[in-house]
């Protein structure tokens, strides 16, 4: 997609920037929200769709699950 992130942190992962993005809450037709995220990994991104009764839940819990990622990757615990 080309749409411009709502949000975006940069971390420092072996030198190089790692930028987590997510996208800005939708409202969806049953009327619950989605927020889209995604980690720009050195091998390729990754991400995915969260949702939740508005959107403030929708973006914390999509950064909650990005911080699950980050934390359990081998670049974090120092894997390699």
């Amino acid at each position: 997609m080309d749409e411009m992130p709502f949000v975006e942190r940069v971390f420092e992962l072996e030198g190089r920037g790692l930028a987590v993005r997510f996208y800005r809450p939708e409202l969806g037709p049953e009327g619950d929200f989605s927020c889209r995220w995604v980690i720009d990994w050195p091998d390729g991104p990754a991400g995915g769709v969260i949702f939740g009764l508005d959107g403030i839940q929708a973006l914390m819990l999509s950064m909650r699950h990005a911080r699950a990622h980050l934390i359990e990757s081998d670049a974090y615990r120092g894997e390699d």
